[in-house]
């Protein structure tokens, strides 16, 4: 069963500058989140995954969420991960004290977490090529640099029935910047 998760989604301004890095990964021909074809698909900040996310969660993660949007959260630089010959290339994000421990507080009422450790990052490319890292490095560094991102919505993403929904802050951005 895939996970359920409750994620940041970002104001356009953040999401055209992540969606600025997936692009120019893209266009030079790397792995790119800018290929992932989900419904889902724009950038987020993930807070929990689980399979499954019980729906009695989503109403306490609004309540400890909602009131600490809009969040502005710190980019602190790359991050690799995985350790096969395949790795997720990401944005190390640091969110702030507040913030963090409102997360904290989220992840304990949801068993069975994909990760007991919460690592907040924002995915720019999965599955890239160990030799192509000094590449997509190359092609980052000529997309100008996203230093902080401001996340303004919660959403609750059920695979099950394939909807995503905002439960804190701002209406969902229109279907138009879901990838075909």
């Amino acid at each position: 069963m895939p996970d359920h998760a409750l994620e940041l989604s970002f104001d356009e301004a953040s999401a055209r500058a992540i969606e600025a890095q997936w692009e120019a990964l893209r266009a030079a021909g790397l792995p790119s989140q800018a290929d992932h074809r989900s419904m889902t698909n724009a950038p987020h900040l993930t807070l929990v995954a689980a399979s499954p996310i019980d729906a009695s969660v989503v109403a306490p993660a609004a309540d400890l969420i909602a009131p600490l949007l809009p969040a502005v959260i710190a980019v602190r630089g790359l991050l690799l991960l995985g350790d096969g010959p395949r790795i997720t290339l990401a944005h190390l994000v640091e969110p702030d004290a507040a913030l963090a421990d409102a997360v904290a507080r989220l992840r304990t009422l949801v068993p069975d977490l994909r990760h007991s450790v919460w690592t907040p990052h924002v995915t720019l490319a999965r599955r890239v090529p160990r030799r192509q890292l000094a590449r997509a490095l190359e092609v980052l560094g000529e997309v100008p640099p996203v230093r902080e991102i401001v996340a303004d919505r919660l959403r609750w993403w059920d695979p099950e029935t394939r909807v995503v929904e905002t439960v804190s802050g701002l209406p969902q951005p229109p279907a138009s910047r879901a990838r075909p």
